[in-house]
Formats: C-alpha cells, structure tokens, sequence
C-alpha cells in the first residue's frame, strides 16, 4: 500500500475494502500499536518490555501508556468500518467491539480491571472482548462482501 493509500485506509471511514485488504491493515494497525507502546515504554520510562530484569511500569507509567492507546480507536474504526461496508451493513456495527475495547481501557486505566485476571470484572470484560473479537474475525474476515455495487461503493474485488 502506498502512504496515501495507507492513510485513506485508516482516516477515511468511506468506500468497502476486501478481506486481504482487511487483514494486511489490521495486522499493519497492530504492528504500528506495537512499536508505539515499545516506544513509549522505552523512550518515556526506560523499561525494556523484553528484559525482565529492567522491571514493571509502575501503575502511572502505565496508565499512560493504556490511554496513548486510545489513539488507535479511530483508525481501527474507519478500518471496521470500510469493511463492514462491503459487507453491505453500516459503520455502526464497528461499535460493539469499539466500545469493548474503550471498555477495556478504561477499566485498566481506573484499576477496576487487573492485567493478572484476577478479579470478575476482568473476567467478565475477558469474555465480552473475547466473544465479540470472535465474532468481528468471522463477519469481517472470513465471510465474503456483497458482490457488485452495493449502497457503500464498487465492488473492491472488480476489475
């Protein structure tokens, strides 16, 4: 994908995208999550996520870095959303996994949620992102778009 291409996947909610498409942003989606959490761990708190004998964030630390995540809800939106628009249904239905996610953060960021799992809230939350996650991978990457025109655009899959 060229940058132009990369930003209008990310930052333009309108058109349809196919299943490839989809895959190759969220895996991109989650590779530019990676390195920015990297980063911030690194470069802001001198912690080395992959050496242990560096220690643990401390519970500010991170918090900060749970909330710079909320950067990524938008593209992640618009992603959802171009392909559930192949699908033929709205952007709208990107909102039971954003707001899963949001739900996720926020229970982390106020420590009604702990990383270790150890309480029924993350559970209970463990389980909603789980099932709702289950259900985004089967309607947005597994089954076909709508063939032809449809409301949303082209067909992303013609010629």
């Amino acid at each position: 994908m060229m940058a132009m291409g990369m930003l209008s996947l990310y930052f333009q909610p309108a058109g349809r995208i196919g299943r490839a498409r989809f895959w190759l942003g969220w895996l991109g989606l989650l590779l530019i999550e990676a390195a920015f959490n990297y980063w911030l761990v690194t470069g802001l708190f001198g912690r080395d996520p992959l050496d242990p004998a560096t220690g643990t964030l401390t519970k500010p630390a991170f918090q900060l870095v749970l909330l710079g995540n909320v950067i990524f809800l938008f593209p992640l939106f618009v992603l959802f959303a171009k392909r559930f628009h192949d699908r033929n249904k709205g952007a709208v239905w990107t909102l039971p996994y954003i707001a899963v996610f949001a739900a996720m953060i926020a229970a982390l960021i106020t420590g009604d949620v702990k990383p270790d799992g150890a309480s029924a809230v993350t559970a209970a939350l463990a389980a909603l992102y789980i099932a709702v996650s289950v259900w985004i991978i089967v309607e947005l990457g597994c089954l076909k778009g709508t063939p032809g025109t449809n409301r949303f655009g082209r067909d992303p899959l013609a010629l």
